[in-house]
């Protein structure tokens, strides 16, 4: 499913109109690193498996965890998993995390946001697992972003997009109400996909509109901004497309800022990566696929991709356009599975989270596979190297012959915080509705 059938379904599509140098970064020193709090929790001689297919045993729903004592064991794995969030009647039937490609928890991993159904969003505590109250200014598809430095601070727009983004307090952040060549664009957003580079210090957006007597969206170009000073970096009109005024599924920036990552449908455009100031640019990939955008092991920015074309997890430098083959999508003869890819553990560089769902067989491509292989319906870490590690952290007990709500959003869609202490992944857990789970690590997991 594309992100705008993902935004329909929400019911918002039609609603209201839609500190590093920037001149040679690398991968970001580490900033506000607390203790890994479940160093204390695991044995020191703990690491993760490699790769394997394991029975998927039975485990009784657990409610949500009273802190980072309260863990449930994953019986193959061994790690330690929590569930953080509770749907309720008022949220609707499901309570979760936004996306793969999204930073979920602050700068400090004290805070993570979480949505329901009913688009509301709420602030939680990830020690406690608590829930610290529902966030009023926010609704739907805001696309609140955590400043990468200060843990009480997130930027946000408002639903589908406005021309403003403000802080968490409401203050002004960025106006762009007469900042570009676009006066009719309504909307200055990523469309749900994209969020700031490592520094906080570049964000790209598409100026959009959306026309509720045709029911159509425009796009006019696409914008990079700085957004601690609220400036214009550079423009893209979309006249100058691939295709000449495509509507992209998603806009981004690599984590070094130096590049903004533009994705279109296949004959579209595919995936471009331009400068920031659109003065060249490089197709990555001739389609839209699950992706993110990722730090590698010497600091080069990365687009992690399915590519079902090639059959394989694949890596693509951002500036050189060199492709590194990491896994295969096809494990056996007939089989393949479909799977998102987090990118967010960017003071771990050279890895990356996936997590798996839908593996089927040609005969059945909407069953399970009958044979179950080492990647099927887990959370593993994929190392962004050839012939690099792949690693079992947990299976996600997603049950999808019992979904309350949409089954879209029983996708695990698992993502990982700036350090790797957690990745947080959504599942139904055997059945109803649909929460967040959380698996803890300590530091020394990629040691």
């Amino acid at each position: 499913m594309d992100n705008i059938t993902r935004r329909t379904i929400l019911g918002l599509c039609a609603a209201a109109g839609l500190a590093a140098c920037q001149t040679n970064r690398s991968a970001p020193t580490p900033v506000n690193a607390p203790p890994n709090p479940f160093d204390d929790f695991y044995d020191k001689s703990f690491r993760l498996s490699e790769l394997s297919a394991d029975p998927i045993p039975a485990v009784s729903r657990p409610e949500v965890s009273a802190g980072l004592g309260d863990a449930v064991i994953d019986p193959t794995y061994a790690t330690r998993i929590y569930r953080i969030t509770a749907a309720t009647p008022e949220s609707g039937a499901w309570l979760r995390h936004e996306y793969s490609r999204r930073q979920v928890f602050n700068a400090d991993n004290s805070r993570f946001l979480a949505q329901g159904e009913n688009g509301s969003w709420s602030l939680h505590d990830a020690t406690t697992f608590e829930r610290i109250r529902v966030l009023e200014r926010l609704e739907g598809d805001c696309e609140p972003l955590w400043d990468p430095h200060d843990p009480a601070r997130f930027i946000h727009t408002a639903r589908n997009g406005a021309t403003t983004w403000w802080d968490q307090d409401g203050n002004v952040v960025l106006d762009l109400a007469g900042k570009t060549p676009w006066g009719d664009a309504t909307s200055f957003w990523t469309k749900g996909e994209g969020g700031l580079s490592a520094d906080g210090r570049r964000l790209a957006l598409m100026a959009t509109r959306y026309d509720e007597a045709t029911q159509k969206n425009s796009c006019f170009g696409i914008v990079t901004v700085d957004p601690t000073i609220g400036k214009v970096i550079g423009t893209l009109d979309a006249q100058d497309f691939p295709t000449p005024g495509a509507f992209p599924d998603h806009v981004s920036i690599a984590p070094s800022g130096k590049r903004v990552v533009v994705s279109w449908l296949a004959g579209q455009g595919g995936t471009v990566a331009y400068d920031e100031k659109f003065k060249d640019q490089r197709r990555l990939i001739d389609a839209s696929e699950h992706s993110d955008l990722a730090i590698g092991a010497a600091g080069e920015d990365l687009l992690v991709v399915a590519d079902y074309g090639a059959g394989q997890i694949t890596a693509i430098n951002v500036e050189n356009g060199e492709r590194t083959n990491l896994h295969t999508l096809y494990p056996a003869s007939g089989e393949a599975y479909a799977c998102h890819i987090s990118g967010q553990c960017f003071d771990r560089p050279g890895w990356v989270v996936v997590s798996s769902y839908a593996d089927h067989t040609d005969s059945a491509p909407e069953q399970p596979a009958p044979t179950l292989r080492p990647e099927y319906r887990k959370v593993w870490l994929l190392e962004l190297r050839a012939g690099g590690r792949a690693l079992n952290v947990a299976h996600i007990h997603a049950n999808w012959d019992d979904v309350s709500g949409d089954s879209y959003f029983l996708e695990p869609h698992a993502s990982a915080s700036r350090d790797l202490s957690r990745i947080v992944f959504a599942s139904n857990w055997g059945g109803g509705e649909i929460n967040d789970y959380l698996v803890g690590l300590p530091s020394w997991v990629l040691d």
